[in-house]
C-alpha cells in the first residue's frame, strides 16, 4: 500500500504501531502515559525536567510517560498534557491507525482503545489474541516505557552530515554502469521463489524457510551473512539476515539497505504471498547484494532482511536496538517497503524520512532521480511510523523509507501475488535505490578524499553591518596530489558550491567576508595529476573549532 493510501486511512485499511512495554516495578513510582501536544522544543524539555521521556513522536503530539508527579508542573508550564493510559503488569500498548470510529471488536480481556491524531489511536490490551479482532490489513509496532527510545538528535545528524558529504566526480562516474546492471528478470525471479513459500507470516516454518533462502543466496553471492534470532511477542520466535560489503577506508560505518521479508494476509498461516508487501522489497535487497558484493566503498554496506515486521516492527526494533546498545555507527538507513504496485494513474516513489532525516531524503532523491522516469517524492512526516525505518528513527539513526504512491487492491491478501505486480516499475525503484545506496557509502575514489578538515571564523562587526571570515586548514594527502578544491554550501549536506577555479596546492584557505547571519558548512576534494577529483572529506561547519 502507498504512503497516501495509508495517510488517508482508507475504510479497508487498518494500520497498527506495536511495542512490548515493560511494566513498572512495584517500588518504582506511578507511571502514567500522558498525550503533550503539540511537539515542541519548549514540551520536550519540560517533559525532561519533570523526569518523563518520549515514548513516541508523532506528526501533532508526543507519547510520553512520567510519573505522577510530573502533571501539576507540567500544566504550571503551560504545557498541554491528557492522561491517555495506565501501565500495569500483564498490559501491552500499542498505536493503532484506523479511519474506523470503532475500530476494535469486542472480545476478552482488558482491551482499550483511545484517540491521539487523526486516524491514530493508542490501544492497550492484556489479551495475547487481540489481533483477530483487528479489521485486516493492521501493521504493528513498539512502544518502550523501559528508556530504549533515544529518538533522533541534532547531534546525531551532524555526525552523518560530517561522514556523508559527497561523491567526487571519479568515483559518481562508476554508478552509472552499476545501475545498468539492475535486472527485472532477477527481480521476477527471487519474488517468486519468495511466493513459493506459500507464507512467510513470522513464527511459521514457512517463514524460518524462506530467512534460510535468503541467508544462502547472500553466501552464494559471495558475502559474509549471518542468521540473528530473536523472540517476540512473548513466544515466538524468527531471525533476522544481515550481509556486508567490508568498507575499504571506514569499515566501521555503515549505511545499511533494508526490507522486511515476512507476510501476512486474510489467511495468514496458509496463504500469504506477499509479493508487493515485502517479497518486493526483500527481492531489492538482495539485488544490490548481488551487483554491489564485488565494489569497494568507503564505508561498508550492511543488506538486512528483517522479519516479524506484520507482527510489530519486531525485527528491525530489535537490530536498531542492539545496534544502538553497541554503538553501531550506522550513518544512514534505507528501507524499501511495497516497490512494485505503481497502479494505473501513477509511477511515483514517496520517499518518507523524519525532520532528523530529511537531508537523507534529499541525497536519495539527488542520487537516484537522474536514473529513472518515476517521480521520487519527499514526504517528511514523523507519523508514519509503520514500516521497518520507524524502529532506527526511534534509535536516533537516520532513516527513510521507499513505498509506491498508490492503492494496492491485494495488499495483505492471499491474491498478492507476482502477476499483479508492474516490475518495470519495481526495476526503476531499485535503480534508483542503488543509486542511492552507492552514493552514499562513496564508491572508492582515486585520489583518496582529504582528511583533517579544521574551520574556525570570526565576525567583525561595523556601524551598519557585520561581516564573517572563515579560515579553514586541513592535512595534506599522504599520496602525491596537484591540488585541492574548496566547495561551500549554506546548509548541512550541500548543495555545494566551489570556490576554488583551479586546485590549491597550499592547505589553508580563508572565505572572507560573507553575510554574517546563518552558518556555513565547507568541504575539500583533492585533484591528482590525471584531473581525477577524491570523494568530498568530511563537512565541518565555519564556528566548528572556534
Amino acid at each position: 500500500m502507498s504512503m497516501r493510501t495509508k495517510i488517508k486511512f482508507c475504510s479497508l485499511a487498518v494500520l497498527f504501531l506495536s511495542f512490548a512495554v515493560s511494566a513498572p516495578t512495584s517500588s518504582a513510582p506511578p507511571t502514567l502515559l500522558l498525550r503533550i501536544g503539540p511537539p515542541s522544543a519548549e514540551a520536550r524539555l519540560a517533559l525532561a525536567g519533570a523526569g518523563g521521556a518520549v515514548v513516541q513522536e508523532l506528526r501533532s503530539c508526543l507519547l510520553a510517560s512520567a510519573p505522577l508527579s510530573a502533571l501539576p508542573g507540567l500544566r504550571a508550564l503551560g504545557v498541554s498534557v491528557a492522561t491517555v493510559a495506565r501501565p500495569g503488569a500483564g498490559k501491552s500498548f500499542f498505536l493503532l491507525g484506523s479511519a474506523q470510529p470503532e475500530p476494535l471488536r469486542p472480545g476478552r480481556g482488558d482491551t482499550r482503545v483511545r484517540l491521539l491524531e487523526q486516524g491514530i489511536w493508542l490501544l492497550q490490551t492484556t489479551d495475547a489474541s487481540f489481533r483477530s479482532r483487528l479489521t485486516q490489513p493492521f501493521r504493528l509496532k513498539a512502544l518502550d516505557l523501559a528508556g530504549n527510545y533515544p529518538g533522533a538528535t541534532e547531534a546525531a545528524a551532524a555526525v552523518a552530515a560530517k561522514e556523508l558529504s559527497g561523491v567526487g566526480s571519479a568515483a559518481a562516474a562508476a554508478i552509472p554502469e552499476l545501475v545498468a546492471q539492475v535486472s527485472a528478470a532477477q527481480l521476477r525471479a527471487d519474488i517468486q521463489t519468495l511466493q513459493d513459500f506459500k507464507t512467510r507470516y513470522a513464527s511459521t516454518p514457512e517463514c524460518e524457510a524462506a530467512g534460510d533462502f535468503i541467508l544462502q543466496r547472500f553466501r552464494q553471492i559471495g558475502l559474509q551473512a549471518e542468521s540473528d534470532p530473536f523472540t517476540f511477542d512473548g513466544l515466538q520466535h524468527s531471525k533476522n539476515i544481515l550481509a556486508v560489503i567490508p568498507g575499504s577506508v571506514a569499515p566501521e560505518r555503515m549505511v545499511l539497505a533494508c526490507a522486511h521479508y515476512d507476510s501476512t494476509s486474510n489467511n495468514r498461516l496458509v496463504s500469504a504471498p506477499g509479493a508487493d508487501d515485502n517479497a518486493s522489497g526483500t527481492a531489492a535487497v538482495l539485488e544490490l547484494a548481488r551487483i554491489l558484493a564485488g565494489e569497494k566503498f568507503n564505508f561498508s554496506i550492511g543488506l538486512l532482511c528483517v522479519s516479524a515486521e506484520e507482527w510489530g516492527l519486531y525485527g528491525s526494533a530489535h537490530y536498531a536496538r542492539q545496534a544502538r546498545q553497541d554503538g553501531a555507527a550506522i550513518i544512514a538507513v534505507v528501507n524499501l517497503d511495497m516497490i512494485a504496485y505503481p497502479g494505473a494513474q501513477q509511477r511515483v516513489l514517496d520517499v518518507i524520512g523524519n525532520r532528523y532525516s530529511e537531508w537523507l531524503a534529499d541525497r536519495f532523491l539527488a542520487a537516484g532521480q537522474p536514473y529513472v522516469t518515476l517521480r521520487l517524492d519527499k514526504v517528511i512526516d514523523p507519523s508514519l511510523t509503520w514500516s521497518d525505518h520507524s524502529s532506527f528513527w526511534d534509535q536516533g539513526y537516520a532513516a527513510l523509507c521507499g513505498i509506491e504512491d498508490s492503492d494496492n487492491p491485494y495488499y495483505h491478501r492471499t491474491t498478492d501475488t507476482v502477476d499483479t505486480l508492474d516490475l518495470g516499475f519495481a526495476t526503476e525503484v531499485v535503480k534508483a535505490s542503488l543509486a542511492a545506496v552507492a552514493d552514499l557509502a562513496q564508491p572508492l575514489s582515486t585520489p583518496e578524499a582529504p582528511a583533517g578538515l579544521r574551520a574556525r571564523s570570526q565576525v567583525s562587526f561595523s556601524l551598519f553591518s557585520s561581516r564573517k571570515s572563515v579560515y579553514l586548514e586541513w592535512d595534506a594527502n599522504r599520496e602525491a596530489v596537484v591540488g585541492y578544491h574548496v566547495y561551500r554550501a549554506v546548509r548541512s549536506h550541500g548543495p555545494f558550491t566551489r570556490l576554488t577555479d583551479q586546485p590549491i596546492a597550499r592547505t589553508s584557505f580563508a572565505d572572507l567576508l560573507l553575510p554574517a547571519g546563518q552558518p556555513y558548512f565547507y568541504v575539500l576534494t583533492a585533484v591528482d595529476e590525471r584531473g581525477r577529483e577524491s570523494n568530498f572529506s568530511e563537512e565541518v561547519r565555519d564556528d566548528e573549532n572556534n
